[in-house]
């Protein structure tokens, strides 16, 4: 064999070789377009597919745990209306117990003034009283200048009966004004015997509404503790 069909050999040899390669290149490119090797392919065990938390607990949920939410749904609700219950027991309590205090201010404010009337009317009495026993005193010594006065018609006397006579028209005068003073008092007493009267009456009114709204307010508060307490 000559070296140019030596030559010529072995070009027609390595363009063989060469397309037999792209060849077997290409037809390996193409299957590994179409065939893509998964886990099982590469021998890894396949993975569970992952699902959101939503899905999970929506769907996964027994009936049981079902139950046991609306229950505290429910018992949550009930604590809540309760404890809006109690803060309104409370509420009115404190509103009740307010107006009984207002109303025992009240009480007190007119029970003071009807001590103070009930006073200066006793007052007013004392000195009617003493005024009528200075008129009976003017009056005993008028009667005693009057027996004096009999007496001086007699000549037993050493005053004359014209003295005697204005010495009694002077007592007799302070006795009348002693009356009248003693009038005067007792019309004073009277009034502020009235005025205590009516406070006495307003008093009463006031403590009555005092221990009824004291009596409310004891009411719902017992309600509200009974309540927190169940």
């Amino acid at each position: 064999m000559s070296p140019s069909e030596d030559s010529t050999y072995r070009k027609k040899d390595f363009q063989r070789t060469k397309g037999d390669d792209l060849d077997d290149f290409l037809t390996k490119k193409d299957q590994s377009r179409t065939v893509a090797p998964g886990p099982a392919d590469k021998g890894e065990p396949a993975k569970p597919s992952q699902r959101s938390p939503k899905e999970e607990t929506s769907g996964d949920i027994s009936d049981d745990e079902h139950d046991d939410q609306i229950k505290a749904a429910r018992t949550g609700r009930a604590e809540a209306e309760a404890y809006h219950d109690v803060a309104v027991l409370r509420k009115k309590a404190h509103e009740h117990s307010h107006k009984a205090a207002k109303f025992f201010h009240k009480y007190k404010s007119n029970e003071a003034n009807r001590q103070k009337c009930s006073s200066r009317a006793v007052a007013y009495r004392e000195k009617a009283d003493d005024k009528r026993e200075k008129a009976k005193e003017y009056r005993t010594q008028v009667k005693e200048y009057d027996i004096e006065l009999r007496g001086a018609a007699k000549g037993d006397v050493d005053l004359s009966p014209e003295a005697l006579r204005n010495k009694m028209a002077v007592f007799e005068k302070k006795a009348a004004k002693a009356d009248s003073g003693a009038k005067k008092y007792e019309a004073k007493a009277a009034v502020q015997t009235e005025k205590a009267a009516k406070y006495r009456t307003r008093a009463a009114k006031y403590l009555e509404k005092s221990k009824l709204h004291e009596s409310e307010s004891r009411m719902y508060t017992k309600r509200a503790d009974n309540m927190e307490r169940a």
